[in-house]
């Protein structure tokens, strides 16, 4: 078992409060990325002035001690796939930026486990548990088995785990997931108002629930402002093959569509080869990947999700708060901090700017309800 170590720069995040998609079988070799918490400086402080309005002395206020609790957390990530796929960069950068938040002042540490196949998972999270060096295992994809078989062995080790495909355990497993089809739904409107040929297609990994959930509600988005949108995707059956989802985006573009959903890595090269192609990048912000093309991309933001576990964590270790997880999954809404979107304003009109802002506004304000249309595109 061999450990990358990976360090995540520092970003700031306004988030509020409460979490998708993966499960693949690859090979059984593990990696590990730690970070190290970044250190701080305390700003100076300035005492107040005295004053000689009387000539009593007042005694200084009591101070309330500050909480007791642990003052550090290690984290373990158990993924199927590499720690590049998307899936994984996002967590990672997720956790690298609460690691520099140090909630309740924690030094968080945390190393990712990839491409575990998923016949493994039980077997490493037991070695892991066994370790005595993590007070938290998370499965990044599907793990809901694993837990369910090893939870009863390790009562105070807390257990989250992210993304469709799984069920709801209780007890310590907490199950979050990121629902991208909110900021799917405003790319698709950009999609709608930017094609010249009326059709746009998206490319993506398996018909996952919240894989099809940005799908659909980027045709919707399109659909919205262009009804003479039509639409295609293509499932590569795969979560990591960027050459399979070139080649489906480059038979969509020769079929006529202008606009690409990329799910996956691999439709920009598509797009950039074609020369008339826009696309929309998934999971993080693409546009660097290809600024002439990429008009946007959708975010997945695990910040309040972490977040939300290591609250439950300090609440179990400093007031003995047994672990009760809900039968239901945590899913933070765009307006919740859950979800963003990037837009690349350079080849983006105006007027097409000016649609994708009112409606953004609509979304945050809870006046636009986009569905959460998890069906399969046909």
């Amino acid at each position: 078992m061999t450990r990358t170590t990976i360090k995540w720069a520092t970003i700031g995040v306004a988030l509020a409060m409460l979490f998708a998609a993966c499960g693949d079988d690859t090979t059984d070799t593990t990696q590990a990325a730690t970070t190290a918490a970044p250190e701080t400086t305390a700003a100076e402080t300035t005492a107040a002035p005295t004053t000689a309005a009387d000539t009593e002395t007042t005694a200084a206020p009591e101070t309330t001690a500050a909480p007791t609790g642990p003052t550090a957390l290690s984290a373990a990530l158990i993924s199927d796939t590499v720690a590049e796929e998307p899936w994984n960069a996002v967590m990672l950068d997720a956790w690298g930026r609460v690691q520099a938040a140090k909630p309740n002042g924690l030094d968080i540490t945390y190393e990712l486990f990839e491409e575990i196949n998923l016949a493994d998972v039980e077997r490493i999270a037991r070695e892991l548990a066994l370790s005595g060096n993590y007070d938290m295992i998370w499965f990044h994809g599907s793990g809901a088995e694993a837990i369910e078989a090893i939870r009863d062995e390790f009562p105070d080790l807390i257990m989250p785990f992210s993304g469709s495909g799984n069920t709801p355990t209780g007890g310590p497993a907490y199950w979050y997931d990121v629902w991208l089809h909110e900021p799917a739904y405003l790319t698709g409107i950009a999609a709608g108002m930017m094609t010249e040929t009326n059709k746009v297609g998206a490319v993506a990994a398996f018909p996952f629930p919240n894989v099809n959930l940005p799908l659909n509600a980027f045709i919707a988005g399109a659909q919205s402002v262009n009804p003479d949108v039509e639409a295609v995707a293509t499932y590569i059956e795969s979560w990591f093959d960027p050459a399979k989802a070139k080649d489906s985006a480059s038979a969509q573009i020769a079929a006529g569509a202008d606009a690409i959903y990329a799910e996956r890595f691999g439709p920009f090269d598509a797009a950039v080869e074609a020369g008339d192609v826009i696309a929309v990048g998934h999971f993080s912000d693409q546009t660097a990947l290809a600024p002439d093309i990429a008009i946007a991309s959708t975010l997945a933001l695990w910040d309040p999700s972490i977040e939300h576990a290591i609250g439950i964590w300090l609440d179990h270790m400093i007031n003995g708060t047994p672990y009760d997880a809900p039968l239901e999954r945590h899913i933070f809404s765009m307006a919740e901090g859950g979800a963003g979107l990037v837009l690349n304003e350079a080849i983006i009109p105006d007027d097409v700017l000016a649609a994708i802002q009112e409606a953004q506004d609509k979304i945050m304000s809870g006046e636009l309800a986009v569905e959460a249309n998890e069906a399969p595109i046909e």
